[in-house]
């Protein structure tokens, strides 16, 4: 993972360092006031920042993939969420989220360590809001993260942001009282 994050830094400083480098070199700049186009070392040194910083801002792999989660926890179709979710015979938190989502990436571990914790008791699932969108508008979903708990099929709870893990635990405890 540090290979793809030196690679992905190496060609946003390239990049941006040539377009500033090229907006120096043929920029029409005479009072030198100008920080692109004032000379073509000026231009590539503020088009490399740039670039980097271009480069650290999109979501990375590593990121995404432990945003992902275990397979295990990913609801991939409708069809699937409408088996695990609403065919469950026991509690089931759901986990609607985006990988764009700062507060969605902030609550990714607790998520895991609820699937570990209340495992065989309750299920815990992750729902993206970016590729089930239609799931996101059946349920009402406006604000994320939203992780929605069902008992019997039906929605019982919601707790939309981001919570301490002892909410969405005590959630977990009620439903998993009231089923025994």
């Amino acid at each position: 993972m540090q290979r793809v994050m030196f690679i992905q830094l190496a060609v946003g400083l390239l990049i941006g360092g040539g377009v500033g480098a090229a907006m120096g070199y043929f920029g029409k700049c005479t009072t030198g006031a100008c920080p692109l186009t004032a000379n073509p070392v000026r231009g590539g040194l503020i088009g490399a920042v740039l670039g980097g910083l271009l480069a650290f801002s999109m979501a990375s792999p590593r990121v995404t993939a432990q945003m992902e989660g275990s397979g295990e926890l990913q609801i991939n179709t409708a069809a699937d969420f409408d088996a695990r979710v609403l065919g469950a015979g026991q509690p089931v938190l759901v986990d609607f989220y985006s990988t764009t989502c700062g507060p969605c990436r902030m609550l990714a571990p607790t998520i895991e360590k609820l699937a570990e914790q209340y495992g065989g008791r309750a299920a815990v699932y992750k729902v993206s809001v970016d590729r089930l969108p239609e799931l996101a508008q059946r349920y009402g979903i406006q604000g994320i993260p939203a992780v929605l708990f069902f008992h019997g099929g039906k929605e019982v709870d919601r707790l939309i942001g981001l919570r301490p893990q002892d909410s969405y635990s005590s959630v977990l405890d009620r439903l998993i009282g009231s089923a025994s």
